[in-house]
């Protein structure tokens, strides 16, 4: 698991870099922005299919695991407050007037950045914390189904904001390494804590990169996917296939 977790590691901060650093090219056309648009409506398939299928079963599963005593859907509402925090974070922060005065002075997108780095954490350290490979596989498979497309989006977010070149080269580095940055600090928790801490952990950050899957698929992908009526059956079917992808793995996790 641990040459895995490291394999996990260099292919994230790959696909995160590779995307980040296409806006920037100078070839960098309308195709490519298309291709990407339908790899985007696969993702938030897997995303979706990931969320409800894998990461909030084994949110459950963990929760009962640790035997509260409580009778409360706590896995439930964990991922509910993850749901909510990337929410209040991406909705709340960016208000209209906030907007509009980023757009004047063509600045730094703070909260795009923000909200994609605190998901790209927590969904590492959820990978970080998984100990059964195949889950760790399909949580990895997610992971990149989604970040090479939202490391795009912060490029072209940047690029479009006239942000220095050299400024949107460091931050997609950086942004590259979130989700690794989340997978060590898992891994770490889990090899550190004893086993009824650990599996607290995992619940926890299971259930709670659950809420952010979900987030990030309904409220980020799927939304803005339909936002154009372009290619819409081919998105719809793309995003079934996605889904269909996790329901076919959770058969054997």
């Amino acid at each position: 698991m641990l040459t895995f977790k490291v394999i996990t590691i260099l292919i994230i901060a790959l696909a995160g870099v590779l995307g980040g650093i296409l806006p920037t090219r100078p070839s960098f056309s309308g195709g490519g922005k298309n291709k990407l648009t339908l790899g985007n409506a696969f993702a938030g398939g897997v995303f979706l299919g990931a969320g409800f299928l894998h990461m909030l079963p084994d949110g459950i599963d963990n929760f009962k695991a640790m035997n509260t005593g409580i009778d409360y859907p706590l896995a439930l509402l964990t991922t509910a407050i993850g749901f909510l925090f990337i929410l209040l974070i991406d909705k709340g922060l960016s208000s209209h007037d906030a907007s509009e005065a980023l757009k004047q002075k063509g600045s730094f997108p703070l909260v795009l950045f923000l909200v994609l780095s605190l998901h790209s954490i927590i969904a590492g350290m959820s990978l970080g914390l998984e100990n059964s490979l195949l889950s760790a596989l399909v949580i990895l498979i997610a992971i990149i189904a989604h970040k090479s497309s939202a490391a795009f989006a912060l490029g072209v977010n940047m690029v479009s904001n006239d942000c220095d070149r050299s400024m949107v080269k460091k931050t997609i580095w950086f942004f590259a390494f979130m989700t690794p940055l989340g997978v060590l600090l898992g891994t770490a928790l889990g090899y550190n804590e004893s086993s009824a801490n650990s599996v607290m952990f995992e619940g926890i950050f299971d259930s709670l990169a659950a809420g952010t899957f979900l987030y990030i698929a309904t409220l980020e992908i799927i939304s803005e996917l339909f936002e154009s009526n372009d290619q819409k059956q081919t998105k719809l079917a793309l995003i079934v296939t996605g889904f269909a992808l996790m329901a076919t793995i959770a058969i054997w996790t």
